[in-house]
C-alpha cells in the first residue's frame, strides 16, 4: 500500500452475492468517502466513522459523496489494447466512447440529458494506475494482459480506482483496469459468441468513474456482478437512470472550457521519484496532510453459474 493512500476493495464474492437479500424497492447507490484514518483532522477518533459502514453489497449507508469538481471530465484509453484478447485500439477505444455515450443521453425526463462533458483525451500510453500529485495525470482505460495485481483474480472482470479527496470528497482521478489477464472478452452481438462482453463491463465501470457504487437491481448495470453470456447491463434501467440524473441533474451548467485531468494531461507514465508510482499527500490548499488522499477501488466480479449435480 501506498503511503497517504488508502485501498477499499467493493468487489464481493459469489457466496456473499448469493447470500444477499434483495430491498423491496432497489435504489441507486453513489459512491461516498469514508474516513477512517486517525490522522491530521481527526485525533481524538477512536471508534470508526459511521460513514464507513456499508450493506452487504458495498454501498456505505452515510458519508459524502463522491464527486468531480467541474462540470466536465475526460479519459483516455490506453494504446495497447489487448494483444491477448485481440482486441486492438480502435476496438476498444469505440467500446469505451460507446459506454460514456450510454450514461451521457440517459434520458432525465423530457428529453433533458445528465449536464456534464466528456473529452476524449485518447490515446495514452502510461500502462497502469497511477495519481500525481505534482505531476500532470490521465484518466486511463487499460488492459492487464501479463497478470492480474489484485485479489479474486478469477472472479475479476475489472477495477476501477478512484483518488479522491477525503476531507471534502473531490475526486482527483479514475483509472479503469480491465482484466484481460484471466477473462474471456468478446466485442460481438452474436448470442452463441458472447463470453465476457466487454461493452457490458465497461459500461459498468463507466458508471463507478462518474461516482456510482453497487445496486441491488439484478436488471441495472451497476448491479454487482455479471454472468457471463449476457449483455443486459450494456443498457441502462431505471436505477442507474436515477442515479445519473441525480448526480448530473440535467440544466446545470457545463464548462465551455479546456476539459484537463488534475496538474494537467500526461500520457505518459510519471517519472517515479522513488519506487513505485507517484502517489503523495495534498490538500486543496497546497499544505501537506499525511493521509489526505485517499483510494478506492470497485470492481465487477464474474458471477459463476452453480454445476448441476449428475
Amino acid at each position: 500500500m501506498r503511503r497517504g493512500a488508502v485501498a477499499l476493495s467493493a468487489a464481493l464474492s459469489a457466496a456473499a452475492i448469493a447470500s444477499m437479500t434483495a430491498p423491496a424497492h432497489a435504489e441507486y447507490c453513489r459512491t461516498k468517502a469514508c474516513d477512517n484514518h486517525l490522522g491530521y483532522d481527526d485525533v481524538w477518533q477512536t471508534e470508526p466513522d459511521p460513514s464507513c459502514a456499508q450493506a452487504p453489497n458495498g454501498c456505505r449507508y452515510e458519508g459524502q459523496p463522491l464527486y468531480w469538481p467541474e462540470s466536465c471530465i475526460s479519459f483516455s484509453v490506453q494504446q495497447d489494447g489487448s494483444k491477448t484478447q485481440h482486441i486492438d485500439f480502435a476496438t476498444a477505444h469505440d467500446v469505451i466512447s460507446q459506454a460514456f455515450v450510454t450514461w451521457m443521453s440517459a434520458d432525465c425526463g423530457g428529453g433533458a440529458t445528465p449536464a456534464m462533458r466528456v473529452d476524449d483525451l485518447s490515446p495514452a500510453s502510461c500502462n497502469h494506475p497511477e495519481y500525481n500529485s505534482e505531476q500532470g495525470n490521465a484518466n486511463v482505460f487499460m488492459f492487464r494482459d501479463g497478470d492480474w495485481p489484485h485479489e479474486h483474480a478469477e472472479d475479476t472482470l475489472a477495477l476501477t480506482t478512484i483518488t479522491y479527496n477525503r476531507e471534502n470528497a473531490q475526486i482527483f482521478d479514475a483509472d479503469v483496469e480491465i482484466n484481460s489477464f484471466m477473462a474471456t472478452f468478446t466485442v460481438t452481438d452474436d448470442p452463441a459468441a458472447i463470453r465476457d462482453d466487454l461493452l457490458a463491463v465497461l459500461t459498468h465501470e463507466t458508471g463507478h468513474f462518474l461516482g456510482l457504487s453497487h445496486d441491488d437491481a439484478m436488471e441495472a448495470t451497476m448491479y454487482q456482478s455479471y454472468r457471463q453470456g449476457q449483455t443486459q447491463q450494456r443498457d441502462l434501467y431505471t436505477t442507474d437512470i436515477e442515479g445519473i440524473c441525480a448526480i448530473y441533474p440535467p440544466g446545470g451548467k457545463v464548462s465551455s472550457e479546456e476539459c484537463t485531468p488534475r496538474h494537467g494531461l500526461l500520457r505518459t507514465c510519471a517519472v517515479k521519484e522513488s519506487s513505485g508510482c507517484t502517489i503523495t499527500s495534498e490538500r486543496a490548499n497546497g499544505a501537506g496532510s499525511l493521509g489526505f488522499v485517499a483510494a478506492l477501488g470497485l470492481g465487477l466480479r464474474l458471477r459463476r453459474r452453480q454445476a448441476r449435480r449428475a
